[in-house]
This record gives C-alpha cells, structure tokens and sequence, in this order.
C-alpha cells in the first residue's frame, strides 16, 4: 500500500507484515500496478499519526479477497505454485 510519494517517480509503500510502517520501502511508480481502490478512513488515522501495522494488514487483506485471482498471483510469486 502506497503511503506517501516522495517525487514524480518514487513513492513510499508498506504493508504492515514484511514492510513494517516504521522501515517503508521506497519504489519507483513504474514498478507498482495500479487500483483504483482508496481507503479514506487509513488516510485519516495516517493524518492523525494513529495508523498501525495491523490496520494496513487487515485493508490490504480485505482488498486482495476482493481482486479476482489476486491469491494465485501473490502464491506464484514466492514459487509456491
């Protein structure tokens, strides 16, 4: 999930598990597959400065139910198929 972008081509991403929200990740855009999801009320605890691993954990966790042979990618990806 992005959390902020830092220029025109980087931004910043975690996940809550590997990517912990304390250590982001800096990515170029060009290597980040686009949604068309938002999460209003993470950006709102992310502003207050109250938003936590387990919050990012269980958005993207509902997200990747949602998107249709999302656990097929995300398992080949790790060599597990």
């Amino acid at each position: 999930m992005v959390l902020y972008e830092v220029d025109a081509d980087f931004v910043f991403v975690a996940d809550g598990d590997l990517r912990k929200l304390a250590k982001p990740k800096k990515k170029r855009r060009k290597h980040l597959a686009s949604t068309s999801r938002e999460e209003p009320g993470l950006l709102s605890l992310y502003e207050l400065g109250r938003l936590k691993d387990s919050d990012l954990r269980q958005a993207l966790q509902k997200n990747i139910s949602t998107i249709p042979d999302a656990a097929s990618k995300e398992d080949s990806l790790f060599g597990q198929e």
